[in-house]
């Protein structure tokens, strides 16, 4: 599944796939689709041409996407960094400097000032930090654009990091570090990270430990800050209704009290280990409704092989196709209440899974069936040349569905332009329409087959009685989750 581009028009997968058998819907609706996206590949060099991008003054990108349909305007600050910038006493703190990105600086001293003026400029806002990428971003009336600008600016510059503060916002993420953690999935993920990457799992962690979240103070913040948010490291998209050049006078205007620390140069990336051999994690937990399995093989990473990525994702969709071998003998059989592949788009570490979920008593035989399955994508006849292009239709429609949207599509910019550069979203669509059976096949053989596999399957006692079930995870959870959070009395009890 690659990042943000996703096969989302429902009322042609609802004719093509999924139980109508009223031939002359079928026809009519396929009709109306090909005619809604017969121009899209002349419009995708147009949208694209909305796209600008370039430097200001201080070393920051600035990507302008024009779109004059409604009077709104989205800015996104969008930087190069998360858990893959941290180290393991700072594994987390990104994050927090996330929220407190949104209280006082020297313009608005305190959170009331700053909440006052968005009030004032009716912003909607919210950010995100993940393993590879961090946004920030507010969507108001396009009216109040320049004020917007300072805004951003202002935040991201300026920032006062009043300890009272601080202190009330590591409680609000210790809050959610909990909610996350109530879920009993929420070791195995933890579990699962470990082994996949030893040493360096922190790397792939935005939400990092209770002990690293409860160490941050402002000295922490402002290393952070002076190591990775800095303008070199950083692109503005601003997308909606602007002009360009407009953009680009405001952004050097107000962006002008934001510079690199003096000798600033980016930080290298800390490379993470590849699955070398199979490995087999079994939980036990109370609250989990039916079992489900996750397997993990190594996958491309973006920016070091993007054609293996593109294949990767037609792999995926092709998968989910409901008139497809796959879903029809693991789904519509009933032997899976859910299953799929899916490719999330990294440039840091790459990952093909697997998951499925099943009643306990088809738990094994499941498994088996899908690891043996891998080896039938690579062969003739398994997927087809309708179901081909029903997958280049549903990305030509998703594409024109998100860049009719310019505030999805500023934020996906931001995506695209930490992940893989927007080089790569630019050509993405061109790509995938080039891709066929053949390069599936490819990809099948050289990434899937008889590769090694990180299995990690979780079920509850219950469950585990029923089939004779046995934990094997005690002693890696007692080694390596403990010093998350400190669990070991629970995890004793749960086996």
């Amino acid at each position: 599944m690659n990042g943000c581009l996703l096969p989302v028009v429902m009322i042609f997968l609802i004719a093509s796939g999924m139980g109508c058998t009223c031939q002359s819907l079928q026809k009519n609706i396929k009709k109306t689709t090909d005619k809604m996206i017969s121009t899209t590949s002349k419009k995708n060099k147009g949208e694209f041409a909305m796209l600008k991008e370039t430097k200001v003054s201080n070393g920051m990108e600035l990507i302008t996407y024009e779109s004059h349909k409604v009077p709104l305007v989205t800015l996104v600050l969008a930087v190069k960094a998360g858990a893959m910038t941290e180290t393991p006493e700072t594994n987390g703190l990104t994050h927090v400097w996330e929220h407190m990105f949104f209280k006082g600086n020297q313009r608005l001293p305190d959170q009331e000032a700053f909440k006052k003026r968005m009030r004032e400029l009716g912003i909607i806002f919210n950010g995100d930090t993940s393993a590879e990428k961090v946004r920030y971003f507010f969507t108001m009336p396009s009216g109040f654009l320049e004020e917007g600008i300072q805004f951003m600016a202002d935040a991201i510059a300026t920032p006062l990091l009043d300890k009272k503060e601080l202190e009330r916002e590591v409680i609000v993420v210790l809050n959610e570090y909990e909610r996350s953690a109530s879920s009993p999935r929420f070791d195995l993920q933890n579990l699962r990270r470990h082994v996949l990457y030893g040493e360096k799992e922190y790397l792939r962690d935005p939400l990092g430990t209770i002990a690293s979240i409860k160490s941050v103070n402002e000295k922490k913040l402002m290393e952070i800050k002076n190591d990775v948010m800095v303008p070199s490291n950083s692109a503005f998209i601003v997308a909606g209704d602007v002009d360009p050049a407009e953009v680009k006078r405001l952004t050097e205007k107000h962006f002008a009290i934001w510079n690199d620390p003096e000798g600033w140069k980016p930080k290298k990336p800390v490379q993470v280990r590849e699955i070398e051999k199979d490995v087999s994690l079994q939980m036990i937990r109370e609250h989990v409704a039916k079992p489900s399995v996750i397997l993990t093989m190594n996958g491309p990473k973006a920016r070091e092989n993007p054609e293996a990525t593109y294949a990767a994702d037609i792999l995926t969709n092709l998968i989910e196709h409901r008139d497809g071998k796959f879903y029809q003998k693991f789904i519509d059989s009933g032997l899976a209440l859910d299953a799929g592949v899916y490719y999330y788009t990294q440039s840091h570490a790459g990952q093909i899974v697997f998951y499925f979920s099943c009643e306990p008593e088809n738990l094994a035989k499941l498994e088996e069936m899908i690891r043996s399955e891998v080896k039938l994508w690579a062969s003739d006849g398994y997927f087809t040349e309708a179901q081909l292009a029903d997958v280049h239709r549903n990305l030509k429609i998703s594409h024109k569905q998100q860049t009719a949207s310019p505030s999805s599509f500023g934020k996906q910019l931001g995506f695209w332009w930490s992940i893989t550069g927007l080089d790569y979203l630019r050509g993405y669509l061109e790509k995938m329409q080039s891709k066929g059976i053949s390069d599936v096949q490819s990809f099948v053989k050289e990434w899937m087959i008889d590769k090694p596999i990180v299995s990690a399957t979780i079920m509850s006692p219950a469950d585990a009685k029923k089939i004779g079930y046995k934990s094997n995870t005690l002693e890696l959870e007692k080694k390596l989750l403990q010093p998350h959070y400190g669990k070991t009395a629970t995890m004793e009890a749960a086996q």
